[in-house]
């Protein structure tokens, strides 16, 4: 399964795992309480870790 195909799967469930670390109390209502959710979105769906060797290269070093 794809990143893609596991993000469109996300179910209420995952929305609600992902909002229960969220630092604001309600439904996200401006762009920066959006922009959390969608991050902590992509944090539950692919891992903490996804996507990091593209935008900090050298950060982790790959799985052997």
């Amino acid at each position: 399964m794809t990143d893609i195909e596991r993000l469109r799967m996300a179910s209420e469930d995952d929305v609600e795992r992902a909002l229960k670390d969220a630092s604001f109390v309600s439904w996200p209502n401006d762009e920066a309480a959006l922009l959390e959710f969608f991050n902590l979105m992509l944090d539950t769906m692919l891992g903490q870790t996804a996507g990091d060797s593209v935008m900090w290269p050298g950060l982790r070093k790959p799985n052997q």
